[in-house]
């Protein structure tokens, strides 16, 4: 079984999706993970697209997914936190737009879903990656409330950035998120949409294990 969550940044994508995942007995993909790897990777290389390119067929970046853990190394170096931080915060948009990125990451995601009962979120996933996933999702929230929420993650990860830094991100974000020409993010039509502006997490987590459950009820009697 195959289960993704699409949706905008700071929507709450990989927090409820682990919760979820421990909740119905399934395993979590990242996706959003291994975009910032190769983020992490584009910066390493000082921006150069070009000498970044041409690094993407040995590009050396190692994802680990078991349950709700996701770890992401470079070479031996495991920069799992790293990926977090502002920095790649700000270009992940840029990166993940680059069609040769987003061909890598597709091979990447279908390779470790093969034969699993999993679920992923992202940003494309149920219109891209796996338009024929068992269930679909899209979790959203109003722009300032994903910009708060972000904001109190980075700053408990010791981060010193302002609100309104964080929504200026948030903002771009959205934006090339939605007017990249490969792969732009949109609602599947056959998704369920989610919007958790005034739903807490624990009530979100509820509502999407529940119908989960539901599916996977009617799915049984069917058979």
């Amino acid at each position: 079984m195959i289960i993704v969550i699409d949706g905008p940044a700071g929507a709450g994508k990989s927090t409820t999706a682990r919760a979820v995942a421990r909740e119905a007995g399934l395993d979590y993909v990242d996706s959003g993970a291994i975009y910032r790897g190769f983020t992490y990777l584009f910066l390493k290389h000082g921006s150069s697209r070009e000498v970044f390119l041409n690094s993407l067929d040995d590009h050396k970046i190692r994802f680990e997914f078991h349950l709700t853990d996701a770890r992401v190394f470079l070479e031996e170096e495991d920069i799992t936190e790293a990926i977090r931080y502002s920095e790649v915060n700000n270009r992940v948009s840029e990166v993940s737009a680059m069609p040769e990125v987003r061909k890598v990451v597709k091979d990447i995601l279908r390779d470790v879903c093969l034969g699993s009962d999993v679920i992923l979120e992202g940003r494309d996933l149920g219109t891209v990656v796996f338009p024929d996933a068992d269930i679909k999702f899209f979790l959203t929230a109003d722009q300032k409330v994903r910009a708060r929420r972000r904001h109190d993650e980075l700053l408990r990860s010791g981060e010193d950035i302002t609100l309104e830094e964080v929504l200026e991100n948030v903002e771009k974000r959205d934006r090339i998120d939605s007017s990249r020409e490969i792969a732009p993010l949109r609602k599947a039509d056959d998704a369920v949409e989610i919007d958790s502006t005034n739903l807490t997490f624990k009530e979100q987590v509820v509502r999407i294990s529940r119908y989960i459950r539901n599916r996977r009820s009617t799915e049984k009697t069917k058979r």
